[in-house]
């Protein structure tokens, strides 16, 4: 799927000789909108999901819209740190999960 490759923004010092770190980049390069799709998936079910089970269609349409917004964050992560971005508010989000949790089980 060559619509989904963008211009990738990591050169390796030395192509011939490419370290574990140079291979990890080359490839969160290579898939960067499945990366930036799994996390906004993470993002949306921590923080905005009311409810856990949706009918069928309503999670396919959610999937498909969330893919969209992950095409427009992909173009906008050459230049922008989208996917560190979204790793802060995850791990915000976990960090409000995991405080709230033993209030609601007092307040019961």
């Amino acid at each position: 799927m060559e619509w989904l490759e963008l211009a990738s923004t990591y050169a390796p010092a030395a192509p011939d000789q490419l370290s574990a770190y140079d291979s990890f980049r080359l490839w969160a390069d290579h898939n960067r909108t499945w990366i930036i799709f799994v996390q906004l998936i993470i993002v949306y079910y921590l923080g905005f999901a009311t409810r856990w089970r949706m009918p069928i269609l309503k999670t396919l349409l959610l999937y498909v819209l969330l893919f969209m917004g992950a095409l427009i964050f992909a173009i906008l992560d050459v230049q922008l740190p989208v996917k560190s971005a979204l790793l802060v508010a995850i791990a915000i989000l976990v960090i409000v999960k995991v405080r709230i949790k033993p209030g609601e089980r007092e307040s019961k």
